[in-house]
């Protein structure tokens, strides 16, 4: 085995590792260095993936209350339009029942009606809306105090104000979700 010598400090000669010695020595180190760096890279790698999930999962949420909160507006015109176009209308719907819309492509006008089906003759169905959502309308009695107020509960029935809680609801993983919007409408028009 051949020895290589090097002047240290003045101090002597000192040997040196040969090629061989040092050739093992640093292609242990690179094999570490590959493992250290692969680690670093997966994970990463999986930081970032996981990132991009929820990432997703946030704007897909996002798009539902979006979708949610259009549909709530919608019925909410759609009620209004109702309203508009023949009080009696609203004032023949039983009280806290769940009612449907519908839209009729013929008279181009909103209907409630009590059945979930989506067969109603002329009318466009607007239950499940995508399949997904499930829109509801809930027409209430108003009580008025002494003062003309709306009460919460009890006082003298309104019989020319309702009370309109439109519900919207859609499957989420694990359960079902839903928003709501509840407003007064009033017969503006006697």
């Amino acid at each position: 085995m051949l020895t290589n010598y090097k002047k240290n400090n003045n101090l002597g000669l000192t040997p040196t590792p040969t090629f061989k010695s040092r050739r093992k020595w640093v292609s242990g180190f690179t094999i570490i260095e590959i493992l250290i760096a692969c680690s670093i890279i997966t994970v990463s790698m999986f930081a970032l993936m996981q990132t991009a999930q929820k990432g997703l999962t946030l704007s897909y949420q996002a798009l539902k209350k979006s979708q949610v909160n259009l549909l709530l507006e919608e019925g909410a015109e759609a009620v209004k339009s109702i309203r508009d176009n023949n009080w009696a209308t609203i004032d023949g719907l039983s009280l806290d029942t769940p009612y449907y819309l519908f839209f009729n492509t013929t008279t181009k006008s909103w209907i409630l009606d009590d059945t979930s089906t989506t067969s109603l003759s002329g009318h466009i169905p607007t239950y499940p809306i995508d399949g997904v959502f499930i829109r509801t309308v809930n027409i209430s009695s108003v009580g008025r105090d002494v003062d003309d107020d709306i009460l919460v509960s009890g006082g003298t029935i309104d019989i020319r104000t309702k009370l309109v809680t439109i519900s919207v609801s859609w499957p989420i993983p694990g359960s079902t979700s839903s928003k709501s919007l509840s407003f007064y409408i009033s017969d503006i028009f006697n």
